[in-house]
């Protein structure tokens, strides 16, 4: 049987087409079909009970970035306090002091009283990458990462390098030497190559 009576079959049940089949009775069929589901009136209930106190308890959770001040001198007296107190919250909710069922990290990489959510120095736009043969859309994470400031101002720092005891691959320095470099290197194109190498290692 044809795809287009088996169509016809599936829209409309029980209507063989077996003399008038044409094209544009097929549409006018699928037409129909999604018009009447397109149509149908979908109605939605109340829900039983809120969720403020779901969302009370997420809000401690995380930490404000761009807090709103609401009124002028009350929002800038507000200022100066605020990033300590955000400082302070990261440091708690990476140390675990906040009781919200996540365990405390075994290992802290890197202490959040330290981490800059800014660029710490301006830098002129880094160079570009070629594609190696479909590597663009490893390229563009790559540019990402790049870019991401408290990401790139530790790497930048070589803080990593120094500390780093992995023998072989090791991502982090490799992205801290692509870092380096495309900073190094801006106007220019560089390869990535040593992103290809390892991944195609593993």
């Amino acid at each position: 049987m044809p795809i287009v009576d088996k169509l016809k079959e599936a829209l409309k049940p029980g209507r063989k087409d077996s003399s008038a089949g044409d094209d544009s009775d097929l549409n006018k069929l699928l037409a129909s079909s999604a018009k009447k589901v397109l149509l149908q009136k979908i109605e939605f209930e109340p829900a039983s009970k809120g969720f403020s106190y779901q969302l009370d308890s997420l809000k401690t959770k995380y930490v404000i970035l761009n807090p709103r001040g609401s009124e002028g001198a009350a929002s800038g007296q507000r200022a100066s306090t605020e990033p300590a107190q955000i400082k302070r919250q990261v440091s708690d909710n990476q140390c675990g002091g906040q009781s919200d069922g996540i365990p405390a990290p075994q290992k802290m990489l890197f202490p959040g009283n330290r981490l800059s959510m800014r660029w710490e120095r301006v830098y002129r736009v880094g160079a570009g990458l070629h594609n190696l043969g479909n590597t663009c859309f490893l390229n563009s994470t790559v540019q990402c990462l790049t870019y991401t400031p408290p990401l790139a101002n530790y790497l930048l720092s070589k803080e990593h390098s120094r500390a780093c005891h992995q023998s072989g691959f090791c991502m982090i320095c490799i992205m801290q030497n692509h870092i380096i470099q495309a900073f190094a290197n801006t106007g220019n194109a560089i390869k990535p190559v040593s992103f290809i190498r390892d991944l195609k290692s593993k």
